[in-house]
């Protein structure tokens, strides 16, 4: 078994580019300014990475303003509504407003994970987000038909996938309505199909194709989830009494299992030889060839300090696990 460490999604913004941001809105500098200091803090958020044994590496998704967004700007038929709560997250997405037919019209990450993979020394993830979490998440002004909206929206999001396909060691398709408690059990199960639709489009191979879950784990939404057949990214969290449930219950059998036992909504550090304790009992009910030891989502509800501790317990966890 291949045991590896890295981050769920993104990263907080450095201040340094916080900082740009903010004076590219008052006319301060321009986009060529904002673009040199967005490179030099991926480079540094990508070094950070390394630096604590990580791999894969992810750019940190320094400019994307939520996990929707850079999807909702670049789809044609798909414009920027009002803010709206991520989930259960003191944090906010513009919602997508669906009103024409959705087609991608150019790469939209593409651009991003090359440039990841010229900089990073080890294996790249890139991370997109999932058809059903995004047809949830939006409002439809345009499709009669809701079946029609899917079929575009995997067509889209296909099309960016095989673009990344020889660029990313791992691809990662954002899922978090797949376990939204607030959807019916028969919804969850829905969104498990639209999900198969989607991977069976794909040419990737299911050792390098993780469909990431987060803010919720129960044993009823993890037993349809295995369905999916392909690599898991689980929130081990949220709802960690039934998330180790479901695992106990069930299992892995698959080919690559992130295990989100670091918890990314609190500022308070992990002891990394508990972390360490927890996986190996994990392992103990998995036969994944590969397995990550991860945030539960992205990090992007922490400071950046507090970010950067949380990287080191990933990289003394994974020494904990693989010392024993």
């Amino acid at each position: 078994m291949e045991i590896n460490a890295g981050i769920c999604g993104n990263f907080p913004r450095p201040p340094e580019l916080r900082k740009a941001l903010d004076e590219l809105s008052s006319g301060k500098i321009d986009e060529k300014e904002l673009n040199r200091v967005f490179k030099l803090s991926m480079r540094k958020i990508v070094e950070l990475q390394e630096e604590n044994g990580l791999n894969p590496v992810t750019s940190g998704l320094l400019l994307w303003h939520d996990p929707l967004r850079p999807f909702a700007e670049s789809f044609s038929g798909v414009q920027l509504g009002g803010l709206l709560r991520f989930f259960d997250n003191n944090f906010y997405y513009r919602r997508p407003i669906i009103t024409g037919p959705i087609k991608r019209e150019k790469p939209i990450t593409v651009e991003e994970v090359g440039e990841l993979s010229q900089i990073a020394k080890t294996q790249v993830k890139a991370v997109l987000p999932g058809p059903y979490t995004f047809l949830k998440l939006s409002e439809n002004k345009f499709y009669q038909s809701e079946d029609q909206l899917i079929d575009d929206l995997i067509e889209a999001l296909a099309a960016e996938i095989e673009d990344l396909n020889g660029l990313a060691d791992i691809i990662q398709v954002d899922e978090p309505s797949l376990v939204d408690p607030e959807l019916s059990l028969e919804e969850r199960r829905k969104g498990v199909e639209v999900v198969k639709e989607l991977i069976g489009k794909l040419r990737v191979p299911s050792d390098r194709l993780i469909v990431a879950t987060y803010f919720n784990l129960d044993p009823d939404s993890y037993s349809i989830l295995l369905d999916l057949k392909t690599g898991l990214h689980l929130d081990l969290c949220s709802s960690r009494d039934k998330a180790e449930e479901a695992l106990r219950e069930y299992g892995f059998k698959g080919s690559i299992l992130s295990l989100g036992i670091v918890d990314s909504r609190s500022i308070f550090p992990e002891t990394p030889a508990e972390m360490a304790g927890k996986t190996r009992k994990i392992l103990e009910k998995t036969s994944a060839e590969k397995v990550m030891i991860s945030t539960s989502s992205w990090l992007d509800y922490l400071p950046f300090n507090e970010a950067v501790e949380k990287l080191r317990i990933l990289g003394r966890t994974l020494r904990e696990v693989a010392s024993s």
